[in-house]
């Protein structure tokens, strides 16, 4: 760990889980064959990575500050850490994919969108859709839901989170408590593993009652449905496993959980995750609602592992190899990259850059939204991202979002 700024072996990962969910959707678009046949429609669950990896560093400076017997973060601060992590690189690459390429969606893309065409996409001049975009709210109507920059509903999930997790902070995270300490804690996520657990049982009670649905109108179409499925009631499970691990690496830390040593750690948890993993695998083959809880833990179980070398002050191989340097520099620039990189395919599939429905072709373009996606994301990181983050008032904010 460098100071307390950047624990090492999380930027790597998340490089990894940007170029998974850049691809998948490239591929979707350009080669959709290939996506069949390869069953690459799994690499979409990475983006459950980044919910966890937001629980375990978000919650990160509560629980250590509770630990420590302290005050809890300033709110005020929080608030302008959060905002500046997400809008101003949100707001400049919207403003630049719409006024200026033209690159949006202009109705729910999951209605409009056809594979290898730029369909359903244009310049948004409403003025009332375009505050709605830049505020992010867009994605709480039916009508809005996967408008603009498409995948942008997942920074509407992580801003209610950042919304509720200091009211969970201040409701369990009390010092005069007669309760444990460390299960004190874990409380925050435990509530939001049940509030997610209740929200898939409500959204698929709620779609059973309706016309069937095909998976992608019912987790991303113009409905009510989606929006519940899009939303933090349904998916705050995704981040509550990553809590869990940033508590147990904060005790570790600390220097409790002394029978939690790294070789057990290692024991138990490799075939806990190969078994999360699996089941996650076998849950999104059935369309239940319930692969991303099991893709969380699996992520949760990977967050406590490769953090835990830095816990005890120490370095381990995995720990570097998770972070090896292109990796990491993506992991950097991951937001921009994430937000880009639809535009990005909406211009390749405009002017005919793109290659065909082959191995070949799906390599190709991949390859060429990739390119294009990273040289504009280096552009409004290094403009935009890292001076918004520099003047953040600690410098600790510059690594505490999970965000992409």
């Amino acid at each position: 760990m460098t100071g307390r700024t950047r624990l090492v072996g999380l930027d790597g990962p998340r490089g990894i889980a940007c170029l998974c969910v850049l691809a998948v959707h490239t591929i979707a678009f350009f080669a959709p064959l290939q996506l069949d046949r390869f069953h690459l429609t799994y690499l979409s669950e990475a983006i459950v990575y980044f919910f966890a990896m937001s629980g375990f560093l978000i919650y990160l400076p509560f629980v250590r500050a509770y630990a420590a017997g302290q005050p809890r973060p300033s709110l005020r601060r929080y608030t302008a850490q959060r905002l500046r992590r997400v809008y101003p690189g949100y707001i400049v690459i919207f403003l630049i994919a719409n006024l200026v390429l033209a690159a949006v969606y202009l109705h729910n893309s999951t209605d409009v969108a056809r594979a290898g065409t730029n369909a359903g996409s244009g310049r948004m001049t409403s003025l009332p859709d375009i505050i709605a975009n830049l505020t992010l709210v867009q994605n709480f109507s039916p009508d809005g839901l996967q408008t603009g920059i498409a995948p942008s509903w997942s920074l509407t999930t992580e801003l209610c989170f950042y919304v509720v997790l200091p009211l969970l902070a201040i409701a369990f995270l009390r010092s005069r408590s007669s309760a444990p300490r460390l299960w004190r804690a874990l409380m925050p996520a435990v509530a939001l593993a049940v509030l997610g657990v209740v929200g898939k049982i409500v959204t698929a009670a709620l779609q059973a009652d309706r016309a069937p649905m095909s998976v992608a109108d019912a987790d991303f179409g113009s409905n009510g449905i989606a929006v519940l499925a899009r939303s933090l009631f349904v998916l705050a499970d995704n981040f509550a496993y990553g809590m869990v691990a940033v508590v147990l690496f904060v005790w570790i830390e600390r220097g409790g959980l002394r029978r939690l040593t790294a070789r057990r750690l290692w024991l138990f948890g490799a075939p806990a995750w190969f078994f999360s993993f699996g089941l996650a695998l076998a849950l999104t083959s059935t369309g239940s609602r319930f692969a991303g809880t099991a893709f969380a833990v699996a992520a949760g179980i990977f967050l406590l592992v490769v953090t835990e070398p830095a816990a005890r002050g120490r370095e381990s191989t995995f720990t570097r190899l998770a972070d090896l340097r292109p990796l990491r520099f993506v992991g950097k620039i991951s937001l921009s990259v994430y937000l880009w990189h639809y535009p990005v395919i909406l211009l390749v599939a405009r002017h005919g850059w793109a290659g065909s429905d082959s191995a070949a072709g799906m390599v190709a373009s991949v390859a060429v939204v990739a390119a294009i996606t990273t040289a504009l994301a280096c552009i409004t990181f290094y403009l935009v991202e890292a001076p918004a983050m520099r003047s953040n008032p600690s410098r600790a904010s510059v690594e505490s979002a999970g965000v992409p």
